[in-house]
């Protein structure tokens, strides 16, 4: 319809032309906001398109340029702009998740310099009840295996990653640039999160901000606990299932340490989505989509749940915060008796 519109206005003698918003007319705004940014229309593409980079920015266009966009984005924008986060908390109250537990917060270079690891926490796990609970255990693996881990507190600061997704770039740079100069100061070298989303932005996206640092996820470190022999587990797990995070399988590659991990944990075969791996359904979370309500068709979590019932689980394992609350909020409609479980692998 475009290059249609430029050869019209080039017969007319206007090399430029007046070209038609894509938003509207060849992309519905119905399309444009419900993508999860899962990847997995440029993964299934016969030809390769990169379709994504495009919503992108289609997405910021409609945010910075339009100013049309789902109105349950201008509380997420101001939340986030206001606190750091998006349930707009106060940022002072980030590292209250962890009181009790003995978990040392880094305030200098020299600290930073004593750890093994920064443990990069994420509003998701700092905030959310669903979360912190995952954090938690988190934290229980790392000390029962010596692992020197701190974390940063109130500094933590968002990665600006879920607002990057739905559009608004300004608010991202604001957020990435104070996070990196954080990670700067302090010398941060290796940091491990349990958020692919998180791990996605710190270990991709900001080295344009000049942060040059190995970036785990937990699940990776957990297996490579397991394999030094610094963790033992009891293979008592039945019935369980691995949901793919998109951001941590399609778009950063890793499959095997999650599964390795279940595997260790169970006493049988861990089952298998039909949908996995390469082809793993989003839990409908991802490209900002945990802030939008879902209007049209089925909601996506309540499919992925389905597509596990299929094979009769007893849990179903996640890797990601958001996977967490969605699975467990898809189970709760069709299961609510609670006899299949939802758990992150640190769980």
């Amino acid at each position: 319809q475009r290059r249609l519109c430029r050869k019209r206005a080039a017969k007319r003698g206007d090399p430029g032309g007046e070209l038609p918003p894509l938003v509207g007319t060849v992309i519905a705004e119905e399309t444009l906001w419900a993508c999860t940014a899962c990847g997995y229309c440029e993964a299934a593409c016969p030809i390769e398109l990169e379709h994504l980079d495009r919503f992108f920015r289609m997405r910021q266009h409609q945010v910075m340029i339009a100013g049309e966009f789902p109105h349950e984005l201008k509380h997420l924008f101001e939340a986030v702009e206001a606190e750091g986060n998006p349930w707009g908390l106060p940022a002072s109250e980030r590292g209250s998740w962890a009181e009790g537990l003995g978990v040392p917060v880094v305030r200098d270079a020299a600290e930073m310099a004593s750890l093994d690891v920064l443990f990069y926490v994420g509003s998701a796990m700092s905030y959310d009840p669903r979360g912190q609970r995952i954090a938690r255990a988190f934290v229980r693996i790392l000390q029962h295996a010596g692992v020197r881990f701190g974390i940063l507190g109130a500094r933590e600061g968002s990665t600006g990653e879920c607002v990057r997704r739905v559009g608004n770039e300004v608010l991202f740079r604001q957020l990435a640039t104070a996070l990196s100069a954080t990670l700067g100061e302090l010398g941060v070298r290796r940091i491990v999160t349990c958020d692919p989303h998180a791990l996605n932005s710190l270990r991709n996206e900001y080295p344009e901000f000049g942060v040059d640092v190995e970036v785990v996820h937990h699940t990776q470190l957990i297996a490579e606990l397991l394999a030094d022999g610094r963790i033992e587990v009891d293979a008592s797990l039945a019935g369980a299932i691995y949901h793919d995070p998109c951001y941590l399988g399609r778009h950063n590659g890793e499959y095997d340490a999650p599964r390795a991990i279940v595997a260790r944990l169970s006493s049988d075969t861990p089952l298998e989505f039909g949908l996995t791996r390469e082809k793993a359904m989003c839990c409908g979370a991802g490209g900002g989509r945990m802030w939008i309500d879902e209007t049209i068709g089925k909601r996506i979590n309540v499919v992925r749940v389905e597509q596990a019932l299929e094979v009769a689980p007893r849990t179903i394992a996640t890797a990601c915060p958001y996977c967490a609350v969605m699975v467990g909020d898809g189970l709760g409609a069709l299961q609510p008796d609670g006899a299949i479980q939802s758990r992150d692998i640190a769980e």
